[in-house]
């Protein structure tokens, strides 16, 4: 985070790095990161290096990303001597790619004498121009820098530095990049209401979380600090934050004027928002570390629930409407939005229900009583809808309200489009990340559930040798900045890789391995790697060779961010066993009976991971079933979202299941002509809980009589 009333100034652009390098006003805390603590970030000592020559002399340099992704550690040499044959090399040059909200960590160990990293933005055009973002400058040759791509810079290919003026020799550095997403702005969305965390001014210097505001409303904030003697700071942002460095602060608390306080102590900072002062919006609340690493507590409250936009009431709602009232509900496709209003004697109440885009989706026409509503919600309006009721003549009223469910069919003209309108369905504000498989075949797009949930991200289906219109599409609309491929050339070549960078941008990062095997052990590691100590242990193991056992767990592998590893029926490949012991698995869940992965392989995971659970069912469909109660009493999910598609085929369980997992629901299979018995069961079951039912996939695939028994099922 930036604060400007802090003393943060801005990064300076300097006009000579490998000539000469000058003062560059940086602070310690610019632009979210952070350097260790006494390194002199004020004054750059003058350099004296020879024009680049070599391809990590200069942007781009090489990618961190060509590097094993498990190892995190590249080496190189460097030389100062002014009279070495060859001419000297004074600097290596790397770039890699930082999504929003990602933070990269560096520490670079050298030989004796002073070597230095720098971390530059992603517009430097060339060393000899740079935009620094940090700069590490302790004495000696042991570094440390950690930044998290947010503010001035936001996302994008930063470059990597490592220089010298007066020492030689070989060097090492380790990088680190995790998914900080509540580091900076937009943060992480307050959805209960107390919270706990730890900030720590080196590595974690900033938790910030995100609640929106309406005018009229005010917002409570306590902050408890842990241990005894500690300071904690506490900005707050308001809408009007521009992500470019700069905001109107409200105000920085310090919660005791000498910067200690006790434990159990507390603060409480009030926002009152007021029209023409401030707007409605995202407000942020930005805590931080200014000393050493603390826990804390936040509790927040708004109050009172004001229009517009007050939850909802349960039916009947019976109050005095004296001035315009608003509530806010959110409907989903298929959706039937139906109820009256009805006012009291002498009471002249009119009614309007707007659509999230803004637009009317019913009025009445009259004034007489009662005035009945039926709105069934189109797939493309999903979201937050608006019931205004307005006092023509204030007075009593009574509205009566329901939202009847219905099973929605999300379909697209093949397996790509299909995945498209999950992708829109449940992302619908964009992704940030975006992950893409063969739908030809299933190995990679199984694996790549949980790269996609490490990631937030939606998964999106390629042909072979080619990317559909739909999919660079919805590649467009999403707003992504970074692009995975999972699998090799042979399963997605390198003509769709091409393609992506034409029509969107983005130069795709392939993960893949010799086979799928491999290929799901590469993809774990990359999950892992991204979510550094966020990494809870967990993993799936399923056959690789057949599709159903896995298709099931493929909201939960996005849910929890758990990797998706694959076996044979009869034996544990090599590299899956090496995967599960390099990403420090400790528990593991085994899809399917013992014809699909065999007692001894479920005893040699457990060798390696500690546990081992099995979880299976007498077929497909009673395997999905038990996969989804496993899901929902360990709390990864719930059955108010549930997706349903065919046991009989893979592509559009691939989507869904992402989309599942995004919706915190659970993917169940079915014949494509009836609702299979079990699937039938399990919902008739957990009926009272059902909120949303999606089938996946055209009539073709699913065919009516399924959705015609489901919603018999759901009345």
């Amino acid at each position: 985070m930036n604060r400007g009333s802090r003393g943060i100034t801005s990064v300076a652009v300097v006009a000579a790095l490998c000539a000469v390098m000058v003062s560059a006003p940086v602070s310690t805390r610019a632009a979210g990161g952070t350097s260790k603590p006494g390194s002199p970030l004020g004054q750059v000592r003058p350099l004296s290096i020879i024009s680049p020559t070599a391809v990590d002399d200069d942007v781009p340099g090489v990618a961190l990303d060509t590097y094993p992704i498990a190892s995190r550690t590249v080496t190189g040499t460097l030389d100062a001597d002014p009279i070495s044959l060859p001419p000297e090399d004074k600097c290596d040059v790397y770039s890699v790619y930082l999504a929003p909200g990602e933070q990269i960590t560096l520490d670079l160990t050298g030989p004796a004498g002073n070597f230095d990293v720098l971390l530059l933005a992603p517009d430097t055009i060339s060393v000899n121009a740079p935009r620094y973002v940090q700069i590490s400058d302790a004495p000696g040759s042991t570094e440390h820098i950690c930044y998290t791509a947010a503010g001035l810079f936001g996302a994008g290919t930063y470059f990597v530095v490592v220089t010298t003026d007066n020492a030689e020799g070989a060097y090492e550095l380790s990088w680190q990049i995790s998914g900080r997403s509540d580091g900076n702005v937009p943060g992480t969305r307050l959805a209960s209401q107390m919270v706990t965390g730890t900030v720590d001014p080196v590595d974690d210097p900033d938790d910030v979380y995100r609640i929106p505001l309406e005018v009229g409303q005010t917002l409570t904030v306590t902050v408890t600090v842990d241990p005894w003697g500690e300071s904690i700071g506490l900005g707050v942002l308001p809408p009007r934050w521009n992500n470019a460095g700069t905001w109107e602060q409200t105000e920085d608390i310090w919660f005791c004027a000498d910067g200690t306080f006790g434990h159990g102590s507390r603060v409480t900072h009030y926002i009152h928002v007021v029209e023409g002062e401030d707007v409605s919006g995202d407000y942020y609340l930005d805590v931080y570390a200014p000393d050493v690493a603390v826990g804390y507590t936040l509790e927040w409250e708004v109050l009172p629930q004001l229009a517009p936009g007050a939850p909802l009431p349960p039916s009947p709602v019976v109050s005095e409407v004296a001035t315009k009232t608003v509530y806010e509900m959110r409907l989903r496709a298929g959706d039937t939005f139906r109820g009256s209003i009805d006012a009291s004697p002498g009471a002249e109440i009119g009614g309007r229900l707007y659509a999230p885009d803004g637009s009317v989706a019913w009025e009445n026409e009259g004034l007489a009583d009662p005035k009945t509503f039926s709105y069934v919600t189109p797939v493309a309006r999903e979201g937050y809808y608006h019931l205004e009721l307005t006092p023509w003549v204030g007075g009593g009223c009574r509205l009566d309200w329901a939202i009847a469910r219905a099973s929605t069919r999300l379909q697209g003209a093949d397996r790509y489009d299909t995945a498209v309108q999950a992708s829109r369905s449940t992302f619908p504000e964009g992704a940030d990340v975006v992950v893409l498989a063969s739908g030809a075949d299933f190995p990679d797009a199984l694996s790549a559930a949980g790269l996609a949930g490490a990631y937030d991200a939606p998964l999106l289906l390629v042909q072979p040798n080619a990317l559909p219109a739909a999919v660079w599409g919805e590649i467009a609309r999403l707003g992504a900045t970074r692009c995975f491929i999972v699998g090799g050339e042979a399963a997605v070549s390198a003509r769709v890789a091409d393609a992506v960078v034409a029509a969107t941008g983005i130069a795709p990062v392939r993960v893949a391995g010799a086979d799928r095997y491999a290929t799901a052990a590469e993809v774990a590691r990359r999950v892992v790697d991204r979510l550094g100590p966020d990494y809870d242990g967990g993993a799936f193991v399923a056959r690789g060779d057949l599709f159903p056992d896995a298709l099931a767990a493929a909201p939960f592998a996005w849910r929890s961010r758990r990797p998706v590893l694959l076996a044979r029926p009869a034996a544990l490949p090599p590299v899956t066993a090496s995967a599960l012991a390099d990403i420090a698995a400790t528990d593991a869940v085994v899809l399917g009976s013992q014809l699909a992965v065999s007692e001894p392989v479920r005893l040699q995971v457990a060798a390696i991971v500690g546990a081992a659970t099995r979880v299976w069912g007498g077929d497909r469909y009673a395997t999905a079933v038990e996969v989804a109660k496993w899901g929902v009493k360990t709390g990864f999910a719930s059955y108010r979202y549930v997706g349903i598609a065919t046991g009989t085929n893979f592509p559009d369980a691939l989507g869904g299941g992402v989309a599942a997992g995004a919706e915190g629901g659970v993917l169940l299979l079915t014949r494509p002509d009836a609702l299979s018995t079990p699937t039938a069961g399990l919902m008739t079951s957990v009926k009272p809980s059902l909120r949303w039912v999606r089938l996946f996939g055209s009539s073709k695939a699913i065919f009516p009589a399924v959705s015609t028994g489901l919603n018999t099922l759901l009345k």
